[in-house]
């Protein structure tokens, strides 16, 4: 009988030993969260400032829970991003299991947020509390990713603790690679000439679905 492992537990030396995973060592695996991104008009940047003026009214109450960090940033973010409408379909708490033969192990979760074009899972969003690193969500995203059921095309992560967001990107064919774009921190009273944190998650959110059409 397979022993039943839940996603949240693993840690990435696990993933790593159990899937053969290996974090890619080429410039180039990643490129697609980097420069040049679409450009955000005057309204997508506008309602950006209230997400983050929302964001730090809730902080500055009480320490932000997954499911409220969800409600009050992610959503918004997914909402820009297009991903509310055709061809894509958001799912929240999609549960996942991963059938591991060899290790006689089974992985059992349930994803945040999942972005789906077809039966192409886009993009997979993992939130922790805001008490939390967000290296914390590493494995767990990672886990959750290697369920997409299209193996040979690349599926993409984010993860936030709605101070810090980073994108993942996994490969499992021909061999099982990953890798972490930079750490995006949103901080109170950023200087308004620049580009905020925001901006940028939404920015190649929008890069990726053009990536994949």
């Amino acid at each position: 009988m397979a022993t039943t492992i839940p996603v949240s537990r693993l840690t990435l030396p696990e993933i790593t030993e159990k899937q053969g995973l290996r974090l890619a060592s080429e410039p180039q695996f990643f490129t697609e969260w980097q420069p040049p991104r679409p450009t955000l008009n005057p309204q997508e940047r506008h309602y950006l400032t209230q997400v983050e003026q929302d964001y730090f009214d809730q902080l500055r109450r009480d320490t932000l829970s997954e499911g409220l960090i969800k409600l009050v940033v992610i959503s918004p973010l997914l909402h820009l991003a297009g991903f509310y409408r055709a061809p894509y379909q958001v799912k929240l708490e999609e549960p996942v299991q991963i059938e591991l033969t060899e290790q006689n192990e089974t992985w059992r979760g349930r994803i945040d947020a999942l972005v789906i074009q077809d039966r192409l899972w886009t993009v997979v969003v993992e939130s922790k509390s805001s008490v939390f690193g967000i290296d914390q969500a590493f494995p767990q995203v990672l886990g959750y990713m290697f369920a997409a059921p299209q193996p040979e095309r690349p599926t993409y992560g984010l993860v936030t603790n709605g101070s810090s967001y980073a994108f993942v990107k996994l490969l499992r064919r021909p061999t099982p690679l990953y890798s972490i774009s930079d750490v995006f921190l949103l901080l109170p009273g950023s200087p308004p000439e620049n580009q905020s944190p925001l901006e940028t998650v939404v920015s190649i959110l929008k890069k990726l679905s053009q990536t994949l059409e």
